[in-house]
């Protein structure tokens, strides 16, 4: 073996321990590939051309390194892939030996129309939004602090909570964590929006001792929310200005969750938009060596197919701008409940996930139950789907669920689960637990 072949073989043993093993996952080229996608020999486009990939023809996924896919091609030859080229189509077979320790753990509650996620490690807790527009039970029933409760039941503390943004179907349930939890850093947009959620949302904030807050409007000083007189929850409230103490200012440098795991908010912008939609902060999260991407309702623009460009504006149009490298993720948690505003083909590409997680339900958004079908087609053409809206019209009846049971409501019955073993392995389930 001569000394060029023995570097080869150092360095890929090398990067086998860093990479993410996906024995199970093939490789495609994308649909916009004319010709063919080059193989090469090494993660570099000036090395050697070893085979090449035809459009609809498979390659074995080995791992992956920035940019580039390690593949084996049918024919046995082992090389490399553009990412920029590709997609993964992932399945749920586990590597040989089992899948290993569980090491992080990310579920997407069943809410009804809204979102909610929960994000654990074994030295962090993390909250993603947590809301509803028609499974807005309070205290007791409240269906997000339910699940908690049921698969977390010595859970503390909840270390960060984000809210991406404060519309009802994403802050109408937190409230109540601070309750039930001690609450260590929020990160909010700084977005006012004068709703009960929200006001219920920064009052706790304000209550909660120790608490740090982080937005995207100002690094230090008080940051102070007005909010109108009005009736909540069957209360009459008169006019309030909370006065907030702030922290920091959000940036885009990695926060530490705990060992071996960051939270990076790719895009955060207080500015007082018509939508609050357009302040969603997009978050990444690095979990070991796999990143789970989660859109709020970030938007592309108006309602369009997904083959459209995302205007330059829009919050995926200023993402494509400035930070294509960083949104490459193995697990998405597609933006505005699987609208036609979000999720264009040019974002999907950059972020090029095996998973797609979709957290919606019955209740309209204007005159639109979402998702989108050209939205979950687009998704399904390139891995795996999963929702929390497949069994609405059963769940409303279900007399064992999370959370209040035969309520007429939608949530508590298609949880999703994703678990990141301590290799790297990610397996996606359904949970339809009851309490």
């Amino acid at each position: 073996m001569d000394c060029f072949q023995r570097l080869i073989g150092i360095w890929l043993c090398c990067t086998s321990i860093l990479i993410s093993r996906a024995a199970a996952d093939t490789v495609i080229a994308l649909d916009d590939v004319t010709n063919s996608v080059v193989v090469r020999l090494s993660a570099s486009s000036t090395s050697a051309r070893v085979g090449t990939l035809q459009p609809g023809e498979q390659a074995d996924l080995i791992g992956s390194v920035p940019n580039w896919h390690h593949v084996k091609l049918a024919s046995g030859t082992l090389g490399f892939v553009s990412k920029r080229w590709t997609r993964v189509i992932a399945t749920s077979t586990p590597p040989a030996g089992g899948a290993g320790k569980t090491n992080y753990t990310i579920d997407v509650v069943d809410v009804g129309t809204g979102l909610a996620v929960l994000v654990r490690g074994p030295d962090f807790t993390l909250v993603y939004d947590g809301g509803s527009n028609d499974d807005l039970g309070r205290g007791s029933d409240n269906r997000f602090l339910a699940y908690i409760r049921s698969v977390a039941p010595t859970l503390t503390t909840i270390d960060q909570l984000v809210l991406s943004h404060p519309h009802r179907d994403h802050v109408e349930l937190l409230p109540d964590l601070f309750a039930a939890y001690q609450v260590r850093q929020v990160w909010d947009s700084g977005r006012v929006n004068d709703i009960c959620g929200y006001r219920a949302f920064i009052t706790a904030v304000h209550d909660e001792t120790g608490v740090q807050y982080h937005d995207a409007l100002q690094g230090t000083g008080t940051q102070t929310f007005s909010f109108k007189a009005t009736t909540c929850y069957g209360t009459a409230l008169p006019a309030q200005d909370v006065h907030l103490p702030v922290s920091s200012r959000i940036d885009n440098l990695p926060v530490t969750l705990g060992q071996n795991a960051t939270m990076t908010i790719l895009h955060a912008d207080g500015a007082d938009y018509p939508s609050p939609n357009q302040n969603s902060l997009v978050v990444r999260l690095d979990l070991g060596n796999t990143r789970i991407l989660l859109m709020g309702d970030a938007e592309a623009g108006g309602r369009q197919n997904p083959s459209m460009q995302p205007t330059t504006d829009s919050i995926e149009g200023q993402l494509l701008a400035c930070c294509v490298a960083d949104l490459m993720a193995r697990v998405m948690v597609v933006g505005h409940h699987g609208s036609k505003t979000s999720s264009r083909r040019a974002l999907l590409n950059a972020v090029n996930a095996s998973y797609y997680i979709v957290s919606s339900g019955p209740m309209k958004y204007g005159t639109v139950t979402l998702p989108d079908q050209e939205v979950i087609d687009e998704l399904t053409s390139r891995g795996q789907v999963f929702r929390t809206d497949v069994n609405d019209p059963a769940c409303a009846l279900n007399p064992a669920k999370i959370g209040p049971d035969s309520d007429g409501k939608a949530g508590g019955c298609d949880n999703v689960q994703i678990t990141i073993s301590d290799t790297d392995q990610i397996q996606v389930a359904m949970r339809h637990d009851h309490d």
